[in-house]
């Protein structure tokens, strides 16, 4: 690799994969994967950890995979955080301008953040994002996006913050160490899926990504810019697996198989007439693709209800003039936009491909899939810094969990003071 063009490297780690890319930056908004793969990940179930064992395997095979077509050796990467167990809450901090002239500078953001955060933190819960919402001067009720160098008495910075458990963030340290990946930077999952999938605009003007992955379902809402709302819900493609296996009476291998060959959410496109060979436990037998529809369908109505209730709850509903886009390998099933526009009365469609990485010709149609979308995501997230994880610069064995997450909060204040 030629040391002259810095390079990141992005894993999601997944409930049933994980996925690798690694990236030549030509510029922020240039960015040339070199190195891409995805393995099966046996070791997750519903987003958790259950098999350390597996998940080290999962992530060592995806890695060496991309390295082998990058011809590179990868030490440290930016990660993709699953987000099962996430929590995700409005938080604010006020703090006075005690300077002489009342110039608001990088200190007071800063302390506005860390009081945000000082009346959240929980003895069990790691604090792994802060998302800055806007900045309120002398409770104007006007948020401002840039206070810097701006007047004022008293200054409100507002925030999204999202914590997740001790346990979780330790076992993810321990597969990583276990893999021999150091890390540069965590990123909550769908926050990476939404650098990916949405257009400035759609978040200017309102708009939630539906990412429905195998075990969780996030959604994250975006208006006037900033991220409003964001949730993880407890269902995911998994489980229309199961019901197709409980219902049939199939393994979960055949039920996925199913799925995957014959799935449907929009029963106008499906034939009255089409039936399916399935092989049952007790043996073969014959179904017709409107039954298989009808399982399916249920599931996802289930988890739009979800969805439904939330941004009713929220009031978020009535400003998404974007609507809805989707994401997520389990949204990928056929008559998945006709579904979101009938329950949740609102436009919608498949989340956009980030034309700033891209891939040489023969791999350009596999980095558009929809497993590579978070890791894209974090390969453009990565651009809000500037080094090149290549390079090992810390032994993964000897830095701890703790010294990664101070070092990520230090990065945040080092990204707050870039961009102001």
């Amino acid at each position: 690799m030629s040391e002259a063009v810095p390079s990141v490297v992005a894993i999601d780690i997944g409930t049933h994969k994980v996925s690798v890319l690694i990236g030549k930056v030509h510029a922020p908004d240039n960015i040339q994967v070199i190195g891409m793969a995805t393995a099966r990940n046996r070791g997750m179930n519903k987003g958790k950890i259950v098999s350390l064992d597996k998940v080290i395997t999962a992530i060592k095979n995806a890695v060496q995979e991309a390295e082998d077509m990058a011809e590179c050796r990868v030490h440290s990467a930016w990660i993709s955080i699953p987000s099962a167990e996430l929590k995700s809450f409005y938080a604010a901090g006020r703090t006075p301008i005690e300077n002489s002239d009342h110039t608001i500078t990088t200190s007071e953001v800063v302390r506005a953040l860390d009081l945000a955060k000082a009346s959240h933190l929980t003895s069990d819960h790691y604090l792994v994002s802060a998302v800055p919402l806007g900045f309120d001067l002398d409770d104007s009720g006007e948020w401002v996006q840039n206070p810097i160098r701006m007047s004022a008495h008293s200054m409100t910075g507002h925030y999204q913050l999202m914590m997740l458990p001790i346990s979780t963030m330790q076992n993810l340290d321990r597969a990583l160490k276990g893999a021999n990946i150091g890390v540069e930077k965590m990123v909550v999952s769908h926050l990476a899926t939404a650098e990916a999938s949405l257009l400035k605009d759609e978040k200017e003007y309102g708009v939630c990504l539906v990412d429905i992955g195998a075990g969780t379902t996030n959604i994250a809402v975006y208006l006037d810019g900033r991220l409003a709302l964001s949730q993880t819900l407890q269902r995911g493609g998994e489980h229309v697996t199961r019901d197709i296996a409980a219902v049939l009476q199939t393994t979960t291998e055949e039920a996925e198989r199913i799925k995957l060959l014959y799935g449907c959410v929009d029963l106008k496109v499906v034939k009255p007439d089409h039936m399916i060979q399935i092989q049952g436990i007790d043996g073969p037998q014959t179904i017709s693709r409107i039954e298989l529809s009808e399982i399916i369908i249920a599931r996802y109505e289930e988890i739009f209800a979800q969805i439904r209730q939330e941004l009713e709850n929220s009031g978020a509903i009535h400003g998404l003039y974007h609507g809805v886009v989707l994401a997520g390998d389990a949204c990928q099933i056929e008559g998945m936009v006709s579904l979101v526009r009938r329950t949740l009365g609102v436009s919608a469609h498949l989340g956009n491909p980030p034309v700033q990485v891209y891939a040489d010709e023969p791999h350009q149609a596999a980095l558009r899939r929809s497993q590579y979308a978070t890791a894209a995501g974090v390969l453009m997230y990565s651009q809000s810094y500037s080094q090149d994880t290549i390079v090992e610069t810390e032994d993964p064995e000897t830095l701890s969990v703790w010294a990664r997450v101070g070092r990520a909060w230090s990065g945040l204040n080092e990204k707050l003071k870039s961009i102001f």
